[in-house]
């Protein structure tokens, strides 16, 4: 599942890893002493950081999708046009052409 992690989050999250291990390393090694409530925070901050990423893959997608129809249309107009409106066509395909494949590498980042 995609995950986006704030700086806040990331620091937090790193705490939290220093009270659990200190937690682990003070306590027997067959029994689990980590507290519930370093658990539930660590979970917590994992949930908000997993749905913002969701959030973030559609927006990207839809972007994702526009762009790619905004290509095919440049492109349709393109080949029914000619001179300076063919040129313009193939101006703006290429603007959408490029915002997809940025999108594209912006959405490899999430898998």
């Amino acid at each position: 599942m995609p995950s986006s992690y704030t700086t806040g989050e990331k620091l937090r999250l790193a705490v939290l890893v220093g009270k659990a291990a200190k937690q682990s390393m003070a306590g027997d090694r067959n029994v689990d002493t980590i507290s519930p409530r370093v658990k539930r925070e660590v979970e917590r901050i994992e949930q908000r950081a997993a749905d913002r990423g969701a959030r973030e893959v559609k927006a990207l997608q839809t972007r994702l999708e526009q762009a790619r129809t905004g290509a095919a249309t440049a492109k349709a107009a393109m080949r029914t046009s000619r001179g300076q409106d063919r040129a313009k066509a193939r101006r703006e395909m290429q603007q959408h052409e490029q915002a997809a494949r940025r999108l594209e590498r912006e959405l490899r980042r999430y898998r």
